[in-house]
């Protein structure tokens, strides 16, 4: 399909997407160091579970000075809820360590004044940290105009037909920042997020409800799995 295409097909399907589920950013942000803590912990999880693990985290260790002192095994236990704590607990306990190291202080915002591409390369110099993660950041924590594209994202923009079928989550983000205008690229990642979670499934995607069916090249293929 030709860019331009796609670019219609985008706003299409972000209209039919905000009717369906309507979602918007929420109003309070947290500070950038923050955000990327909870990013950490949202990887491979479920909402439920990774918001569980970053309240039972903020309980233990109030502060990121806190957080950054205490010993790993402490983090472990107390995000265990979050799924593979020992991953998890690790990696924030190293990306605080190459935080204060490289800035001499434990905090992010100065991202807030670069440039998009500066800060995702920021960001993702940090152990651990990709180009979803990195987005997911700059989108929360700052209210960049991006579109991060996590499992979800990937699987029904495919299915849908703003992408390729082989882009890779990297490729993908490239190619949807290019053919959906900045003032929806947030909510676009979070409807088809939503879209992803509710509908649109890994395996018995649930056609008959899907708000974008009769646009989807999944749907016509007459494809179930």
């Amino acid at each position: 399909m030709k860019r331009m295409d796609r670019k219609r097909k985008a706003r299409e399907i972000d209209k039919r997407l905000v009717k369906a589920f309507g979602m918007r950013l929420p109003q309070e942000r947290r500070d950038v160091i923050h955000e990327l803590v909870h990013a950490v912990l949202s990887q491979n999880t479920s909402r439920r579970n990774y918001n569980l693990a970053y309240a039972r985290l903020i309980e233990e260790f109030p502060t990121v000075e806190q957080l950054a002192a205490a010993p790993v095994g402490r983090i472990e236990r107390a995000i265990k809820p979050g799924g593979l704590s020992r991953q998890k607990s690790a990696a924030i306990k190293e990306i605080l360590s190459r935080i204060a190291d490289e800035r001499g202080d434990l905090s992010l915002e100065f991202v807030r004044d670069l440039k998009v591409t500066e800060a995702r390369e920021w960001l993702t110099s940090l152990p651990g940290v990709g180009p979803k993660t990195a987005s997911v950041v700059l989108m929360f924590a700052d209210g960049r105009k991006v579109l991060p594209v996590d499992t979800h994202v990937l699987r029904t923009s495919k299915r849908i037909g703003l992408i390729d079928s082989r882009a890779t989550a990297e490729k993908a983000q490239e190619i949807l920042e290019e053919i959906v205008p900045p003032a929806i690229r947030p909510r676009m990642h979070l409807n088809l997020v939503e879209l992803g979670r509710e509908v649109c499934h890994a395996r018995n995607p649930a056609h008959e409800i899907c708000p974008v069916n009769m646009l989807c090249d999944y749907f016509a293929l007459g494809k179930n799995l």
